[in-house]
């Protein structure tokens, strides 16, 4: 169970990670708030800085202290890359350390012009990768990595257009393929959890396999119900940026939600006591 919680968090935080277009020069913060079953988890932290050739992306995410007896579980990811003519983003690097109860892992993925892709692994890796699907080392070239995946959509979204396509996507030990579709908007009243009230689009997210996932894991995100995440503007003049992220979990519902949003001057932050 508590593999599973932190598994849960890592996968559908990874979705969330950066997911903010590029405006160039204005840097940009959010903060999401974990909840699974009306439980609070933790937070993840995003801040993007770009021009118009170049983004850079970092992340910091945490559970909350008080459950560390259960889930002790912290993260970090980097991601520098190009913009290329059309405004299509181009990952150079990537960077991704978890932590889980102390001991560390991650990889650092590097990109180059022709779609190579490389991988160094970082930190202890699992001993026995029979436990694991298999991946086809050929299958990680011409992907990109989940930061850069989700900043391309949340652009898409900023210029009015439609959530959808599909995106071939490795973190440096899964790789995964990511459907995306347009639901209906939905409207989301004042909240003591989030910045943002008034309607939002609905962006669906289906995952497809391709390989290096854990064999008979306690858990399936994919499996679990649509995987939706709301995107709107929490300001006049604010940037498209995910709101709010629903899934159900072996463990109960689980809500993402966005407590603060700070561009240039124009700062929000959760009101507790409404």
């Amino acid at each position: 169970m508590r593999k599973a919680t932190g598994a849960i968090v890592m996968i559908a935080g990874g979705l969330l990670l950066a997911a903010m277009p590029v405006r160039a020069d204005v840097p940009v913060s959010l903060s999401h708030s974990v909840y699974l079953g009306g439980i609070y988890l933790g937070s993840v932290d995003t801040e993007i800085q770009s021009t118009q050739d170049e983004y850079r992306i970092e992340s910091h995410a945490i559970t909350n202290r008080k459950l560390e007896w259960m889930l002790d579980w912290v993260a970090e990811g980097r991601t520098e890359g190009v913009v290329e003519k059309g405004g299509r983003l181009k990952p150079v690097g990537h960077f991704h350390e978890s932590a889980w109860r102390g001991k560390k892992r991650g990889n650092l993925i590097s990109y180059q012009a022709d779609g190579q892709v490389s991988v160094t692994p970082l930190g202890k890796q699992p001993a026995d990768k029979t436990k694991y699907t298999a991946l086809n080392p050929e299958d990680i070239h011409h992907s990109i990595d989940p930061l850069s995946m989700v900043l391309e959509v949340s652009r898409r979204l900023d210029r009015g257009e439609e959530c959808r396509g599909s995106y071939p996507v490795f973190d440096g030990r899964r790789r995964y393929d990511v459907s995306l579709s347009e639901v209906k908007p939905r409207s989301f009243p004042p909240s003591s959890y989030s910045v943002f009230q008034g309607q939002a689009r609905g962006c669906k997210l289906e995952i497809d396999k391709r390989g290096g996932f854990r064999k008979n894991a306690d858990y399936n995100l994919t499996e679990q119900g649509d995987l939706i995440v709301w995107v709107s503007a929490p300001a006049q003049g604010a940037r498209m940026v995910p709101v709010r992220l629903q899934v159900d979990t072996p463990l109960g519902g689980m809500e993402m939600h966005l407590d603060r949003y700070r561009e240039g001057p124009t700062e929000l932050v959760i009101d507790r006591n409404r």
